[in-house]
């Protein structure tokens, strides 16, 4: 059987399926922490990013996604403005922070495969919020494979803990109950429901530490700008700032290495009015609309977000050290990946966040093996419950096996 054909079968026979909005959740939680531990860029995360998507074909659509959130989330560190021109940038910056509604336009190159297709193309996503608790993202374009993608729409609110996707191709919408969403903050290892995440603004538009050179005026869009430059490192950062309201309204990222695109946030509007239809959760007229049933259970989602974020720290180590998992968790503490405080409490079980390991790890073998049929970590277990144990596969995705016999033969 075809890798393709066996994963697909394999995520097609567990019992509940997670919802690709979770993988988003996680992974975009995860990636940007490498920034801190090995001085993480757009290009390292695009590595780590391709490995996965070739190891689970089924989730390029995903993954492709969650890059934009992996770099607006901190793979690009930018640092403390100056002095000089840099006191526009932290007058800018400053302002930002107060700010309320936020939008702007990613744009960059990236990766995709498909059977025996290969190539990248220009990656655009527009991203908006107004706090508290309203976000909206619009997948302006998409790799060639995936024309369905283009223009697809996915709407949260945080508070009320719901969602609205749809996609104008096939005119159709997807309502979601966020009740059960979770991730891990990485700072505490604390497992908490997910919330609206304002560092899409405050990350992206902090500025490299260091003398700013000022470029002068400049026209944008048929609006007059100031134009301030910096580096950091080898990368090169530009910003259109609006003399008149101190905003930044276009940064672009640009290195001199040839494998690494521009990265480009444009259409950059902070503090504006943002429409109440932009936020609306009803489906647009003509559209037919789909209402998810309840998926796994609270206490499994809440073990899975644990098992999903260790096991994608894992392949993150697995990448770093030639497709080597660690021997024990340990071996991520000591590689300075996470610290002890927080491997234990995202361990222990949701609702004992100090007690014993709820989780256990399995090094895998996965050499010559598919990596998604590779289980790396799964839920302790004393008896074997009727709604089965959640397992995280060596790929990252995590599957609820119902059946005792097809566990036992997994960790065989």
């Amino acid at each position: 059987m075809k890798r393709d054909e066996n994963i697909k079968k394999l995520v097609n026979e567990s019992t509940v399926r997670i919802d690709a909005r979770v993988d988003e959740v996680i992974l975009g939680d995860a990636l940007p922490c490498l920034d801190g531990i090995r001085q993480g860029s757009a290009g390292d995360a695009q590595a780590i990013v391709r490995r996965m998507i070739m190891r689970r074909p089924i989730t390029r659509v995903v993954v492709a996604a969650v890059i934009v959130l992996a770099v607006v989330l901190g793979l690009i560190n930018l640092g403390t403005p100056g002095g000089g021109a840099g006191a526009v940038y932290a007058a800018a910056m400053n302002r930002v922070k107060e700010a309320r509604t936020f939008s702007c336009i990613v744009i960059f190159d990236m990766f995709y495969e498909h059977g025996e297709e290969r190539g990248t193309y220009v990656l655009k996503q527009k991203l908006m919020f107004r706090e508290p608790d309203q976000e909206r993202r619009e997948q302006l374009t998409a790799a060639p494979p995936w024309p369905e993608e283009v223009g697809k729409v996915t709407i949260c609110h945080y508070g009320t803990r719901q969602q609205l996707e749809y996609r104008p191709f096939d005119k159709t919408a997807r309502f979601h109950d966020m009740s059960s969403d979770y991730f891990i903050d990485e700072e505490t290892g604390e497992l908490k429901l997910t919330e609206l995440d304002t560092r899409i603004r405050d990350s992206v538009l902090e500025v490299s530490a260091g003398a700013v050179e000022d470029l002068g005026e400049a026209e944008l869009a048929g609006q007059t700008v100031r134009r301030l430059r910096s580096s950091k490192g080898q990368r090169v950062t530009t910003i259109w700032v609006d003399p008149k309201t101190s905003y930044p309204v276009q940064i672009e990222h640009t290195w001199p290495d040839e494998d690494r695109g521009r990265v480009m946030f444009t259409s950059i509007q902070i503090d504006s009015e943002l429409d109440d239809d932009l936020f609306s959760l009803g489906a647009p007229e003509g559209y037919t609309l789909r209402v998810d049933k309840p998926g796994w259970p609270d206490d499994k989602m809440k073990v899975m977000t644990k098992a999903k974020y260790l096991g994608l720290w894992c392949v993150i180590y697995a990448n770093d050290n030639d497709d080597r998992f660690p021997d024990e968790l340990a071996d991520l503490v000591r590689a300075g990946v996470t610290t002890e405080e927080v491997l234990n409490r995202v361990l222990a079980a949701p609702d004992d966040p100090n007690g014993p390991p709820a989780i256990l790890y399995r090094k895998p073998n996965t050499v010559g093996r598919d990596w998604g049929t590779e289980v790396i970590l799964y839920e302790v277990y004393d008896q074997w419950p009727d709604d089965g144990v959640v397992a995280c596969f060596a790929d990252g995705h995590c599957e609820r096996i119902v059946g005792q016999g097809r566990f036992e033969a997994l960790i065989r």
